[in-house]
């Protein structure tokens, strides 16, 4: 499998705008052009892309850059092309859960914020997105680009059949409802599509519970229930047609 994306930088921030992974036929590896080549239009969008997935932000490294470097610390200046990423973290969950099933095919990620940060749950990044959300639609500034940040939900429609809802259990109505209500209005665009929902969820919270408090079980942030959640999400996908499951 491979990963391409297009990074994007605004005030010492990293932004990954767009990401898409790729699983070969066999060992058909291909290069950023190809990939390029293969989403290059509506037609072949739809012909090659099966679906998307909808995580909270991204964490992602160029390949041949420190995973464990500020990538602006680093000789990297390929910003706003389309790019070729490490295979790590989160990614590698997906591989695992997807790679038998869409050969040939693309899985596009779509993150409800495109910040490149690993500590993403800091109260004052955290307070900065809740503040923003609440004038998006206002014409006042907001602190970080509307258009490099956020999913434009009026015009978001994902590509694909299915969407895969992984965006995990940070989301808090009590102390940023902005960003609650934000993540509800992408959950309801994509829910009025003619899409597959699947997600993962703990089967004592219930399916009807997940979809209330907007938690969709990500391994990565539930170390405890990793493995658990990891399973789970790999049952989703091996039927013909992906479906919802449950973790205990």
């Amino acid at each position: 499998m491979q990963y391409f994306g297009i990074i994007q930088t605004k005030y010492n921030e990293i932004f990954l705008s767009s990401s898409y992974l790729y699983f070969p036929l066999e060992d058909d590896n291909i290069d950023a052009s190809q990939l390029k080549k293969m989403i290059n239009n509506h037609k072949n969008k739809k012909r090659n892309i099966v679906g998307t997935i909808l995580i909270y932000n991204p964490v992602i490294t160029p390949i041949g850059f420190d995973s464990h470097k500020f990538l602006l610390d680093q000789d990297f200046n390929s910003f706003n092309e389309l790019i070729e990423l490490k295979i790590e973290t989160y990614i590698t969950i997906f591989k695992h859960a997807l790679k038998d099933k869409y050969k040939g095919k693309i899985v596009e990620i779509k993150n409800l914020f495109n910040l490149n940060e690993q500590n993403i749950n800091a109260s004052q990044l955290l307070m900065k997105f809740n503040n923003d959300l609440e004038i998006y639609n206002s014409s006042q500034n907001t602190e970080f680009l509307r258009d490099l940040m956020y999913i434009d939900v009026q015009n978001f429609i994902p590509n694909g059949k299915f969407v895969l809802f992984a965006w995990g259990e940070k989301i808090s109505a009590k102390e940023f409802p902005y960003i609650r209500q934000y993540a509800k209005a992408v959950f309801d665009k994509v829910t009025s599509l003619s899409k597959k929902i699947v997600f993962v969820y703990k089967k004592e919270k219930s399916q009807d519970g997940a979809i209330v408090y907007l938690q969709f079980s990500n391994p990565l942030q539930n170390i405890k229930y990793k493995n658990s959640i990891s399973l789970a999400l790999k049952k989703s996908f091996q039927g013909n047609t992906p479906v919802i499951s449950s973790y205990e």
